[in-house]
Protein backbone atom coordinates (compact mmCIF):
# COMPACT_ATOMS: atom_id res chain seq x y z
CA UNK A 1 0.00 0.00 0.00
CA UNK A 2 1.23 3.74 -1.12
CA UNK A 3 -0.17 5.79 2.41
CA UNK A 4 -0.41 4.73 5.91
CA UNK A 5 -1.70 6.13 8.97
CA UNK A 6 1.66 7.68 11.23
CA UNK A 7 1.53 7.82 14.86
CA UNK A 8 3.41 10.60 14.97
CA UNK A 9 2.49 13.33 12.77
CA UNK A 10 -0.99 12.21 13.17
CA UNK A 11 -1.85 12.35 10.00
CA UNK A 12 -2.06 10.23 6.56
CA UNK A 13 1.73 10.18 4.86
CA UNK A 14 2.96 8.28 1.84
CA UNK A 15 5.70 6.09 1.45
CA UNK A 16 7.85 7.76 -0.84
CA UNK A 17 7.40 10.86 2.08
CA UNK A 18 8.44 8.16 4.64
CA UNK A 19 11.12 7.14 3.04
CA UNK A 20 13.13 10.48 2.51
CA UNK A 21 12.66 10.86 6.52
CA UNK A 22 14.00 7.45 7.38
CA UNK A 23 10.32 6.91 9.58
CA UNK A 24 11.50 3.33 10.67
CA UNK A 25 10.61 3.78 14.45
CA UNK A 26 7.81 0.48 15.85
CA UNK A 27 4.29 0.82 15.81
CA UNK A 28 4.59 4.31 13.87
CA UNK A 29 2.67 3.40 10.67
CA UNK A 30 -0.94 2.00 11.18
CA UNK A 31 -3.21 0.55 7.93
CA UNK A 32 -5.54 3.53 7.30
CA UNK A 33 -8.27 0.69 6.24
CA UNK A 34 -8.10 -1.59 9.33
CA UNK A 35 -5.56 0.00 11.99
CA UNK A 36 -3.61 -2.60 11.79
CA UNK A 37 0.14 -1.66 11.96
CA UNK A 38 2.12 -1.64 8.81
CA UNK A 39 5.87 -1.29 8.23
CA UNK A 40 7.53 0.80 5.22
CA UNK A 41 9.33 -2.05 2.94
CA UNK A 42 11.73 -1.00 0.49
CA UNK A 43 12.73 2.36 1.84
CA UNK A 44 16.39 1.97 0.21
CA UNK A 45 15.59 -0.10 -2.85
CA UNK A 46 17.22 1.14 -5.93
CA UNK A 47 14.53 -1.40 -8.21
CA UNK A 48 11.43 -0.72 -6.07
CA UNK A 49 9.30 1.94 -4.80
CA UNK A 50 8.88 2.04 -1.26
CA UNK A 51 5.69 1.25 0.37
CA UNK A 52 3.62 -0.14 3.30
CA UNK A 53 2.71 -3.72 4.08
CA UNK A 54 1.16 -5.33 6.87
CA UNK A 55 3.25 -7.75 9.45
CA UNK A 56 3.04 -11.30 9.28
CA UNK A 57 0.02 -12.79 10.73
CA UNK A 58 -2.07 -9.40 10.85
CA UNK A 59 -2.81 -8.25 7.21
CA UNK A 60 -6.33 -7.84 5.64
CA UNK A 61 -7.23 -9.57 2.92
CA UNK A 62 -8.75 -6.58 1.46
CA UNK A 63 -5.70 -3.98 2.92
CA UNK A 64 -3.67 -6.06 0.26
CA UNK A 65 -5.54 -4.35 -2.82
CA UNK A 66 -5.81 -1.04 -1.02
CA UNK A 67 -2.94 1.20 -2.30
CA UNK A 68 -4.58 4.48 -1.86
CA UNK A 69 -4.47 7.72 -3.98
CA UNK A 70 -1.58 10.45 -3.48
CA UNK A 71 -4.36 13.24 -3.66
CA UNK A 72 -5.86 11.46 -1.19
CA UNK A 73 -3.86 12.09 1.84
CA UNK A 74 -5.53 13.47 4.51
CA UNK A 75 -4.05 15.42 7.46
CA UNK A 76 -7.64 15.07 9.70
CA UNK A 77 -6.82 12.85 12.92
CA UNK A 78 -10.07 11.49 12.55
CA UNK A 79 -8.63 9.69 9.35
CA UNK A 80 -6.78 7.05 11.39
CA UNK A 81 -8.89 4.01 12.02
CA UNK A 82 -7.34 2.43 15.25
CA UNK A 83 -7.42 -1.22 16.59
CA UNK A 84 -4.49 -0.20 19.36
CA UNK A 85 -4.08 2.70 21.70
CA UNK A 86 -1.19 5.62 21.71
CA UNK A 87 1.39 4.43 24.02
CA UNK A 88 4.55 6.21 25.19
CA UNK A 89 6.92 5.39 28.57
CA UNK A 90 8.48 8.00 30.46
CA UNK A 91 10.46 8.69 33.26
CA UNK A 92 9.14 11.56 36.08
CA UNK A 93 12.42 13.16 37.51
CA UNK A 94 10.75 14.76 40.79
CA UNK A 95 8.52 11.43 41.96
CA UNK A 96 11.58 9.42 40.41
CA UNK A 97 9.16 6.90 38.81
CA UNK A 98 8.41 5.33 35.13
CA UNK A 99 5.05 5.50 33.44
CA UNK A 100 3.47 4.60 30.56
CA UNK A 101 1.23 7.27 28.83
CA UNK A 102 -1.97 5.88 26.74
CA UNK A 103 -3.84 7.96 24.87
CA UNK A 104 -6.97 7.46 22.48
CA UNK A 105 -9.14 9.43 20.40
CA UNK A 106 -12.83 10.65 21.07
CA UNK A 107 -14.15 8.09 18.55
CA UNK A 108 -12.19 5.69 19.89
CA UNK A 109 -13.23 6.07 23.28
CA UNK A 110 -16.75 5.95 22.56
CA UNK A 111 -16.56 2.59 20.83
CA UNK A 112 -14.60 1.21 23.78
CA UNK A 113 -16.77 2.34 26.15
CA UNK A 114 -19.71 1.20 23.91
CA UNK A 115 -18.57 -2.49 24.02
CA UNK A 116 -17.39 -2.43 28.08
CA UNK A 117 -13.19 -2.70 26.74
CA UNK A 118 -10.39 -2.99 29.32
CA UNK A 119 -7.28 -1.97 28.80
CA UNK A 120 -4.81 -4.54 30.08
CA UNK A 121 -0.63 -4.55 30.74
CA UNK A 122 1.62 -7.23 31.39
CA UNK A 123 5.07 -7.99 32.78
CA UNK A 124 5.12 -11.20 30.86
CA UNK A 125 3.05 -12.60 27.94
CA UNK A 126 1.93 -15.56 29.17
CA UNK A 127 0.57 -13.98 32.52
CA UNK A 128 -2.40 -12.56 33.87
CA UNK A 129 -2.34 -8.21 33.70
CA UNK A 130 -0.82 -6.35 36.80
CA UNK A 131 -2.98 -3.50 35.59
CA UNK A 132 -6.38 -3.43 34.52
CA UNK A 133 -8.61 -0.04 33.50
CA UNK A 134 -11.68 0.33 31.89
CA UNK A 135 -11.56 2.41 28.43
CA UNK A 136 -14.22 5.02 28.73
CA UNK A 137 -14.73 8.76 29.27
CA UNK A 138 -14.35 8.65 33.29
CA UNK A 139 -10.89 7.43 32.39
CA UNK A 140 -9.75 9.03 29.90
CA UNK A 141 -9.76 12.13 27.86
CA UNK A 142 -9.59 12.51 24.19
CA UNK A 143 -5.88 12.67 22.92
CA UNK A 144 -4.68 13.40 26.45
CA UNK A 145 -2.37 11.04 27.54
CA UNK A 146 -3.28 8.82 30.62
CA UNK A 147 -0.12 8.25 32.74
CA UNK A 148 0.16 4.93 34.80
CA UNK A 149 2.65 4.53 37.34
CA UNK A 150 4.92 1.38 36.66
CA UNK A 151 4.77 -0.35 39.78
CA UNK A 152 6.46 -4.15 38.41
CA UNK A 153 9.86 -4.39 36.55
CA UNK A 154 9.85 -5.91 33.03
CA UNK A 155 12.40 -5.67 30.10
CA UNK A 156 9.50 -5.64 27.92
CA UNK A 157 5.62 -4.39 28.58
CA UNK A 158 2.89 -5.81 26.68
CA UNK A 159 -0.54 -3.64 25.93
CA UNK A 160 -3.77 -5.01 25.00
CA UNK A 161 -7.54 -4.56 25.66
CA UNK A 162 -10.03 -7.15 26.30
CA UNK A 163 -11.50 -6.35 22.49
CA UNK A 164 -9.00 -8.01 20.22
CA UNK A 165 -6.73 -9.51 22.68
CA UNK A 166 -3.21 -8.59 20.50
CA UNK A 167 -0.28 -8.28 22.85
CA UNK A 168 1.87 -5.69 21.55
CA UNK A 169 5.08 -5.86 22.99
CA UNK A 170 7.27 -2.29 24.25
CA UNK A 171 10.73 -3.16 24.93
CA UNK A 172 11.54 -0.54 27.57
CA UNK A 173 14.75 -1.72 29.77
CA UNK A 174 18.32 -3.09 27.93
CA UNK A 175 18.54 -6.79 28.17
CA UNK A 176 22.34 -7.12 27.47
CA UNK A 177 23.93 -6.51 30.72
CA UNK A 178 23.27 -4.23 33.63
CA UNK A 179 25.69 -1.72 33.03
CA UNK A 180 24.06 -0.94 29.84
CA UNK A 181 22.03 2.10 29.87
CA UNK A 182 18.61 3.47 28.86
CA UNK A 183 18.16 6.43 26.93
CA UNK A 184 15.11 8.72 27.83
CA UNK A 185 14.88 12.33 26.36
CA UNK A 186 14.03 15.23 28.20
CA UNK A 187 10.73 17.38 27.08
CA UNK A 188 11.01 20.30 25.64
CA UNK A 189 10.21 23.10 28.09
CA UNK A 190 10.27 20.09 30.69
CA UNK A 191 13.59 19.18 31.23
CA UNK A 192 13.32 19.38 35.41
CA UNK A 193 10.24 16.95 35.20
CA UNK A 194 9.66 14.43 32.58
CA UNK A 195 11.79 12.49 29.90
CA UNK A 196 10.28 9.93 27.22
CA UNK A 197 11.75 6.64 26.33
CA UNK A 198 13.51 6.74 22.86
CA UNK A 199 12.40 3.69 21.20
CA UNK A 200 14.34 4.06 18.16
CA UNK A 201 18.04 3.02 18.33
CA UNK A 202 19.44 6.82 17.29
CA UNK A 203 20.75 9.57 19.81
CA UNK A 204 21.31 13.07 18.58
CA UNK A 205 24.28 15.72 19.81
CA UNK A 206 23.39 18.65 22.13
CA UNK A 207 20.09 17.48 23.36
CA UNK A 208 19.18 16.33 26.70
CA UNK A 209 18.29 13.04 27.84
CA UNK A 210 18.01 11.02 31.23
CA UNK A 211 19.73 7.70 31.52
CA UNK A 212 18.61 4.87 33.60
CA UNK A 213 21.15 2.09 35.02
CA UNK A 214 19.02 -0.44 36.20
CA UNK A 215 19.77 -3.37 38.74
CA UNK A 216 22.64 -1.57 40.14
CA UNK A 217 23.99 1.67 41.87
CA UNK A 218 27.39 1.75 40.15
CA UNK A 219 28.06 2.23 36.98
CA UNK A 220 31.00 3.95 34.86
CA UNK A 221 32.08 7.22 36.73
CA UNK A 222 31.45 10.13 34.85
CA UNK A 223 35.85 10.97 34.56
CA UNK A 224 35.34 7.55 32.40
CA UNK A 225 33.14 8.71 29.94
CA UNK A 226 34.48 10.85 26.97
CA UNK A 227 34.82 14.26 27.13
CA UNK A 228 32.42 14.75 24.48
CA UNK A 229 29.32 13.90 26.90
CA UNK A 230 28.61 16.64 29.47
CA UNK A 231 26.94 14.85 32.56
CA UNK A 232 24.97 17.68 34.37
CA UNK A 233 23.72 15.26 37.56
CA UNK A 234 23.55 11.67 38.53
CA UNK A 235 21.67 10.35 41.29
CA UNK A 236 20.47 7.32 42.72
CA UNK A 237 16.51 6.18 43.31
CA UNK A 238 14.91 2.76 43.99
CA UNK A 239 11.29 1.82 42.15
CA UNK A 240 9.61 -1.22 41.36
CA UNK A 241 11.31 -3.44 44.04
CA UNK A 242 15.31 -2.26 41.88
CA UNK A 243 17.85 -0.30 42.30
CA UNK A 244 18.77 2.46 39.66
CA UNK A 245 21.10 4.95 39.24
CA UNK A 246 20.38 7.83 36.61
CA UNK A 247 22.59 10.62 34.81
CA UNK A 248 21.12 13.87 32.72
CA UNK A 249 23.93 14.35 30.26
CA UNK A 250 24.42 15.51 27.13
CA UNK A 251 26.89 14.76 23.92
CA UNK A 252 28.25 17.40 22.20
CA UNK A 253 29.74 15.84 19.42
CA UNK A 254 30.10 12.56 17.06
CA UNK A 255 33.23 11.49 17.39
CA UNK A 256 35.13 7.73 17.63
CA UNK A 257 35.16 7.63 21.22
CA UNK A 258 31.24 8.32 21.74
CA UNK A 259 30.65 5.88 18.71
CA UNK A 260 32.54 2.77 20.37
CA UNK A 261 30.52 3.60 23.75
CA UNK A 262 27.37 3.80 22.26
CA UNK A 263 27.35 0.91 19.88
CA UNK A 264 27.54 -1.84 22.30
CA UNK A 265 24.72 -0.73 23.81
CA UNK A 266 22.39 -0.49 20.68
CA UNK A 267 22.75 3.06 19.74
CA UNK A 268 23.68 5.53 16.92
CA UNK A 269 24.56 9.24 17.05
CA UNK A 270 23.83 11.62 14.36
CA UNK A 271 24.01 15.78 13.87
CA UNK A 272 20.80 17.30 15.74
CA UNK A 273 18.43 19.45 14.48
CA UNK A 274 17.00 22.42 14.85
CA UNK A 275 13.31 23.62 14.71
CA UNK A 276 12.03 27.17 16.30
CA UNK A 277 8.53 28.91 16.73
CA UNK A 278 9.82 32.30 16.14
CA UNK A 279 5.70 33.82 15.76
CA UNK A 280 3.38 34.71 17.02
CA UNK A 281 3.98 34.37 20.89
CA UNK A 282 2.53 31.13 22.24
CA UNK A 283 1.52 29.49 25.75
CA UNK A 284 2.94 25.81 26.37
CA UNK A 285 0.16 23.75 27.51
CA UNK A 286 0.28 19.46 27.01
CA UNK A 287 3.87 19.68 24.98
CA UNK A 288 1.97 21.51 22.39
CA UNK A 289 2.16 25.44 21.69
CA UNK A 290 -0.91 27.18 21.44
CA UNK A 291 -1.00 30.32 19.20
CA UNK A 292 -3.76 32.92 18.66
CA UNK A 293 -3.23 33.17 14.70
CA UNK A 294 -3.71 31.63 11.35
CA UNK A 295 -0.12 31.05 10.91
CA UNK A 296 3.39 30.24 12.26
CA UNK A 297 6.95 31.60 11.37
CA UNK A 298 9.33 28.18 12.03
CA UNK A 299 13.05 28.39 12.24
CA UNK A 300 14.14 25.16 10.74
CA UNK A 301 17.63 23.42 9.81
CA UNK A 302 16.02 21.31 7.37
CA UNK A 303 13.04 22.10 4.96
CA UNK A 304 9.76 21.19 6.24
CA UNK A 305 8.49 18.09 3.37
CA UNK A 306 4.40 18.31 3.42
CA UNK A 307 3.74 14.41 5.30
CA UNK A 308 6.70 13.81 5.52
CA UNK A 309 8.00 15.69 8.46
CA UNK A 310 5.32 18.01 9.07
CA UNK A 311 1.29 16.93 8.34
CA UNK A 312 0.25 20.09 6.66
CA UNK A 313 -0.38 20.50 2.91
CA UNK A 314 2.10 21.61 0.62
CA UNK A 315 0.37 24.87 -0.19
CA UNK A 316 0.05 25.51 3.41
CA UNK A 317 3.92 25.59 3.80
CA UNK A 318 5.75 28.92 2.37
CA UNK A 319 9.88 29.36 2.75
CA UNK A 320 10.44 33.27 2.76
CA UNK A 321 13.75 32.99 3.64
CA UNK A 322 16.60 31.01 4.34
CA UNK A 323 15.56 28.34 7.09
CA UNK A 324 12.58 30.43 7.84
CA UNK A 325 9.21 28.91 6.24
CA UNK A 326 5.64 30.50 6.66
CA UNK A 327 2.81 27.36 8.06
CA UNK A 328 -0.67 28.27 7.50
CA UNK A 329 -2.29 26.55 10.88
CA UNK A 330 -5.73 25.22 10.00
CA UNK A 331 -5.41 22.55 12.55
CA UNK A 332 -3.52 20.62 15.10
CA UNK A 333 -0.52 21.10 13.29
CA UNK A 334 2.27 18.28 13.92
CA UNK A 335 6.01 18.45 13.26
CA UNK A 336 8.52 16.16 13.35
CA UNK A 337 12.12 15.55 12.54
CA UNK A 338 15.24 13.66 14.31
CA UNK A 339 15.04 15.02 17.50
CA UNK A 340 13.35 17.99 16.62
CA UNK A 341 9.40 17.63 17.73
CA UNK A 342 6.42 20.26 17.48
CA UNK A 343 3.03 20.23 17.90
CA UNK A 344 1.20 23.49 17.27
CA UNK A 345 -2.57 24.40 18.39
CA UNK A 346 -4.75 27.05 17.13
CA UNK A 347 -6.62 28.43 20.15
CA UNK A 348 -8.76 31.29 19.08
CA UNK A 349 -9.09 33.42 21.99
CA UNK A 350 -12.54 34.96 23.57
CA UNK A 351 -12.76 38.41 24.88
CA UNK A 352 -15.68 37.76 27.61
CA UNK A 353 -15.12 36.29 30.93
CA UNK A 354 -11.95 37.67 32.36
CA UNK A 355 -11.10 40.36 34.75
CA UNK A 356 -9.46 43.73 33.80
CA UNK A 357 -6.10 44.26 35.84
CA UNK A 358 -6.05 48.33 36.91
CA UNK A 359 -3.60 50.39 36.28
CA UNK A 360 -2.08 52.72 38.95
CA UNK A 361 -0.46 56.55 37.00
CA UNK A 362 1.64 58.75 38.94
CA UNK A 363 2.80 62.15 37.90
CA UNK A 364 6.70 62.96 38.62
CA UNK A 365 9.14 65.08 37.88
CA UNK A 366 11.44 62.79 39.45
CA UNK A 367 11.62 59.31 40.32
CA UNK A 368 13.53 56.71 42.59
CA UNK A 369 12.98 53.14 41.42
CA UNK A 370 11.90 50.78 44.39
CA UNK A 371 12.50 47.15 44.56
CA UNK A 372 8.72 45.55 43.80
CA UNK A 373 8.85 44.54 39.74
CA UNK A 374 10.28 45.33 37.21
CA UNK A 375 10.81 48.81 35.37
CA UNK A 376 11.52 50.47 32.21
CA UNK A 377 11.82 53.42 30.93
CA UNK A 378 10.21 54.55 27.71
CA UNK A 379 11.33 57.89 25.68
CA UNK A 380 12.28 58.89 22.40
CA UNK A 381 15.53 57.10 22.29
CA UNK A 382 13.91 53.76 23.25
CA UNK A 383 13.70 51.49 25.91
CA UNK A 384 16.17 51.31 29.21
CA UNK A 385 15.66 48.77 32.08
CA UNK A 386 15.90 50.14 35.30
CA UNK A 387 17.48 49.15 38.76
CA UNK A 388 16.96 49.34 42.27
CA UNK A 389 17.75 52.63 43.53
CA UNK A 390 18.34 54.71 40.25
CA UNK A 391 17.31 58.10 40.17
CA UNK A 392 15.11 59.08 37.27
CA UNK A 393 14.06 62.48 36.22
CA UNK A 394 11.19 62.34 33.36
CA UNK A 395 11.50 64.24 30.64
CA UNK A 396 8.21 65.38 28.42
CA UNK A 397 6.90 62.71 26.21
CA UNK A 398 9.07 59.85 28.47
CA UNK A 399 7.39 57.57 30.87
CA UNK A 400 8.12 54.55 33.07
CA UNK A 401 6.30 51.62 33.26
CA UNK A 402 5.83 48.85 35.90
CA UNK A 403 5.97 45.24 35.28
CA UNK A 404 4.68 42.63 38.93
CA UNK A 405 4.92 39.08 37.37
CA UNK A 406 5.21 39.82 33.24
CA UNK A 407 1.67 42.05 33.49
CA UNK A 408 1.83 45.75 33.49
CA UNK A 409 0.73 47.32 36.66
CA UNK A 410 1.17 50.83 35.75
CA UNK A 411 3.03 54.48 34.44
CA UNK A 412 5.05 57.17 35.99
CA UNK A 413 4.54 60.59 33.66
CA UNK A 414 6.22 63.91 34.11
CA UNK A 415 4.69 66.63 35.39
CA UNK A 416 2.84 69.26 32.98
CA UNK A 417 3.49 72.55 33.06
CA UNK A 418 1.52 75.19 31.29
CA UNK A 419 3.00 76.32 28.23
CA UNK A 420 4.28 80.07 28.61
CA UNK A 421 3.16 83.10 26.57
CA UNK A 422 5.19 84.19 23.25
CA UNK A 423 6.88 87.02 25.19
CA UNK A 424 7.85 84.98 27.93
CA UNK A 425 8.67 82.02 26.99
CA UNK A 426 11.40 84.26 24.44
CA UNK A 427 12.39 85.84 27.68
CA UNK A 428 13.06 81.83 29.04
CA UNK A 429 14.89 81.11 26.11
CA UNK A 430 16.98 83.89 25.97
CA UNK A 431 18.16 83.39 29.71
CA UNK A 432 18.78 80.36 29.49
CA UNK A 433 19.91 79.29 25.75
CA UNK A 434 23.45 80.81 24.87
CA UNK A 435 23.75 79.94 21.05
CA UNK A 436 23.61 82.00 18.59
CA UNK A 437 23.84 82.00 14.75
CA UNK A 438 23.76 84.44 11.50
CA UNK A 439 20.96 85.48 10.84
CA UNK A 440 19.23 85.68 7.74
CA UNK A 441 16.13 87.12 6.39
CA UNK A 442 15.35 84.70 3.93
CA UNK A 443 14.67 82.25 6.75
CA UNK A 444 11.59 83.42 7.43
CA UNK A 445 10.19 84.99 4.11
CA UNK A 446 7.54 81.88 4.09
CA UNK A 447 6.23 82.31 7.83
CA UNK A 448 3.67 84.54 9.38
CA UNK A 449 5.40 85.90 12.15
CA UNK A 450 3.69 87.18 15.71
CA UNK A 451 4.20 90.91 16.85
CA UNK A 452 6.44 89.34 19.97
CA UNK A 453 8.24 86.98 16.58
CA UNK A 454 8.59 90.33 14.54
CA UNK A 455 10.26 92.77 16.87
CA UNK A 456 12.56 90.18 18.27
CA UNK A 457 13.63 89.86 14.79
CA UNK A 458 13.99 93.43 13.66
CA UNK A 459 16.82 93.20 16.77
CA UNK A 460 18.67 90.84 15.10
CA UNK A 461 18.65 92.12 12.22
CA UNK A 462 20.57 95.02 13.60
CA UNK A 463 22.83 92.44 15.39
CA UNK A 464 23.29 90.52 12.79
CA UNK A 465 23.17 87.35 15.00
CA UNK A 466 19.96 85.06 16.34
CA UNK A 467 19.34 82.73 18.89
CA UNK A 468 19.36 79.19 17.58
CA UNK A 469 16.52 78.10 20.35
CA UNK A 470 14.78 80.95 19.51
CA UNK A 471 15.03 80.58 15.80
CA UNK A 472 13.76 77.33 15.84
CA UNK A 473 10.35 78.18 18.46
CA UNK A 474 9.64 81.09 15.81
CA UNK A 475 9.49 78.42 12.86
CA UNK A 476 7.47 75.96 14.66
CA UNK A 477 4.84 78.82 15.27
CA UNK A 478 5.54 78.79 19.19
CA UNK A 479 6.68 82.25 19.55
Amino acid sequence: MRKAYDTFLQSQVSADSAAKERGFEPYRYKCAHCGEEVILAAAESKHMVPYFRHLSGNSDVECEFYLGQYGSISIDAQSRKSKNERAEFYFNIETKMFYLGICFSYDEIAAYEKLTTTFELRAETHKEPFYLLHINSINFDPDIQRMIPLEKFSYTYYLSNTLNNVKRPYEVFKKNGSNVPTFFKLQINDSKYKARLVRSPILYTDVPYFVAYQGQYRCPADSSLPSEIKVDSTFEFETMGRRFLGKILTIKSKTAQTDSLLMPWGYNLEASETLTLLWPPAAIADESVLINADYAYLYSTFELQSHGNINAHSEDIKRIANHVSKVTVNSRTKIYKKNTELVIDKRIQTKDNYDSLPLTKEVRCNFVVPDDGLYFLFNRSGVVPLRKGMSIFLTPESEIRHYVFGYLEGFIIPQEFPALPGEFLLKDILSHYKRMEAFIWDDFDSFELSQTAFQYIESCEKSGRINSAAKRFIEEGRI
